[in-house]
This record gives structure tokens, C-alpha cells and sequence, in this order.
């Protein structure tokens, strides 16, 4: 699946067919070159640097990503940061035409995050914690967090680099990274949205996370408690990147055989997410029917098309809906 060595971070391999790796554009090592899986079966190629703590996307390789290829990608991330951080140099270039880098700020629907991309559109890099930023998957550490994790597990790790972090350091002193949380229940839906794997342990309940509630069961939190579930016992959030990946690895099976063969529960949502979109497509055609009619004093020809989306008996339209439902299920599977 991989190219790399994942016994050894500092050791990347050659890419398919003999290619060389791509030198780092900003400690001018070799990076790794990571052959994960996208969406609908498509070959997804990343390159990290494993002492910088970078990893570098072509174009959109990061929204190509499926499930079991961000798991595959995070534990790659927990491998590289047991190496010593190599900082980020003002004259960090792009790996493969070499031109300055500009900062972007991004805006997701979890918040903003920064890449450094490349001006001629070759590609961008991404901190592991920016990454874990865009995806929604990390969040900065309250005073609360902070006491709560020390009186826990007696420290707190760096989510980038993870490298160790003095209780009042606003920033991490390796790497600048602010301090942050990864939280796990999150991380466990992110890797299965459609929830093939929603009888797991992990995410036994599928509810929607609030401000005062376990995202792994639902049970209502006590003000100020986002480290470990009363109820269920879940692990709500960690600041070490291998904690986390070790907490979810356990999806892995069963995430490739969703992302090879959908599990049977997934595919009858999905037909019965085609089916609830025939009003929509119906409310479609009428609004269709009416500017075509408004504009050129109507045609029997929208009538025709109009009768297979009405709910009068039609063979032919039963049989379309068959075929197009059909059709569906078998791009999916």
C-alpha cells in the first residue's frame, strides 16, 4: 500500500516505478512518498517529511482522501514524531520547481487553518497540525484542558511535532505549534461518515456531538469535562497523535472492507437517500416546465418529461427509477 518504511521514518523509499523522492523544500532531505487510496478507488500520492513534520499535497490530494487513507496518513504522522523537529527556514521552497512559498489562511467549516503554497500552483504545504486543524480534528487547549491533562497524564505533548510543552507555553518551543487537543471521538467520524462501523466501541452511538456531550455516546457532560466520558468510559481527547491513532486503529478492517464492498445497512441508506431526492428532482423539472413555458409558450415536450416524475402508474417511470437506482449502487459498490 505504502512506499515507505514505516519502521523507519527517516528512511523513505523511491516512488512507484523506481521514480526518485522529492526533496524537501525546506531541510533538502528526501521525503517519503505515500501511496494511500481516495475516493472511489483512486490512487491518491502524498509526500512527507518526516523531520519536519510536514507533509506536502499536489493541487486537492487532502479533500481526495477516503477514510482508511487518513487513518493510514495519521499514523504515518505519530511514526515521524518520534524524530528530533527540523524548524521551518524562511527560505523553504517548493519540492518540485523550487519557488518561494506564500502563506495561505484557509477557511473550513471547523475554523481556519495555514498551508504553504506554492506560487506557480504545484502544490501546498501542511503542518501535521495544520492538517488535523482543517479537518476539524484538534482544538486549542483551555486553562482547563491544560490542568485536566497534567493532573491526567503529567504533561502535555505537542499535536505537530510532539515534542514535550511547559504548562503555561503559549506556543510549542520545537516547532511554534499552538498547544491543542485531539479529539478522538471526532477523529473516529471523520474516518467513517457514513458510519459502516457505528456497532464499534469507538463511536458506539451515532449522535450528534454538542457543547456538553460525549461524542462517543451522547451522555450529557458535567460543565468544564471534555477529557473522558463518566458514562461510557470514552476517551474524549488526548494531545498525543499516537494515543489517538492507537485509540482508532481498530477501524482499520473494517474501514477497507467498507471502502472495498459497502456494508449492506450503508447501501440501503444510500437508496434511501435517492429516493428522498425525487421530490427535489420532480420540484425541478416543474420549476423548469415553468420558466421554458414562461419563455416560449410551453412544449408537450415538458409534459412528457414531467409525467415520469409524477406519481400517476408509469411503467416507464418505474422502470427509469429502477435503472437509475441501480446505477447508483453499483458506482457506490
Amino acid at each position: 500500500m505504502s512506499a515507505t518504511n514505516p519502521s523507519n521514518p527517516a528512511h523513505p523509499a523511491a516512488g512507484p516505478a523506481g521514480a526518485p523522492p522529492l526533496i524537501c523544500g525546506n531541510c533538502q532531505g528526501p521525503m517519503q512518498v505515500l501511496a494511500l487510496r481516495g475516493h472511489y478507488g483512486q490512487a491518491v500520492e502524498v509526500d512527507l517529511c518526516a523531520p519536519c513534520h510536514l507533509v506536502w499535497f499536489d493541487v486537492i490530494e487532502s479533500a481526495r482522501l477516503n477514510g482508511p487513507a487518513i487513518l493510514e496518513l495519521i499514523g504515518h504522522m505519530a511514526q515521524a514524531q518520534s524524530l528530533a523537529h527540523q524548524p521551518l527556514r524562511q527560505q523553504a521552497a517548493c519540492p518540485r520547481c523550487r519557488s518561494g512559498l506564500k502563506t495561505v489562511h484557509n477557511r473550513s467549516r471547523w475554523g481556519r487553518s495555514l498551508q504553504l503554497e506554492c506560487p506557480k500552483r504545484h502544490g501546498a504545504y501542511q503542518s501535521f497540525a495544520e492538517f488535523l486543524f482543517e479537518k476539524g480534528l484538534v482544538r486549542p487547549l483551555s486553562s482547563a484542558d491544560r490542568a485536566a491533562l497534567i493532573r491526567r497524564d503529567g504533561h502535555i505533548d505537542c499535536v505537530n511535532c510532539g515534542a514535550p510543552i511547559a504548562g503555561g507555553d503559549a506556543q510549542c518551543g520545537h516547532c511554534r505549534s499552538v498547544p491543542s487537543l485531539l479529539d478522538v471521538a471526532r477523529l473516529a467520524r471523520a474516518l467513517d461518515p457514513e458510519g459502516a462501523t457505528e456497532d464499534h466501541p469507538v463511536h458506539a452511538t451515532a449522535t450528534h456531538r454538542g457543547a456538553l456531550q460525549c461524542g462517543a455516546c451522547g451522555a450529557a457532560l458535567a460543565p468544564g469535562q471534555a477529557m473522558q466520558c463518566a458514562q461510557c468510559g470514552a476517551t474524549l481527547a488526548v494531545s498525543r497523535l499516537a494515543d489517538a491513532h492507537r485509540q482508532v486503529a481498530v477501524l482499520g478492517p473494517q474501514l477497507q472492507a467498507h471502502a472495498e464492498k459497502p456494508a449492506p445497512h450503508t447501501v440501503a441508506r444510500r437508496m434511501a437517500a435517492l429516493s428522498a431526492d425525487l421530490p427535489r428532482q420532480r420540484e425541478w423539472i416543474l420549476r423548469m416546465r415553468a420558466d421554458t413555458a414562461g419563455r416560449h409558450g410551453g412544449d408537450e415536450d415538458d409534459d412528457e418529461l414531467l409525467s415520469w416524475f409524477t406519481r400517476r402508474t408509469n411503467p416507464l417511470r418505474a422502470v427509469f427509477i429502477a435503472l437509475l437506482l441501480w446505477w447508483a449502487w453499483w458506482m457506490w459498490s
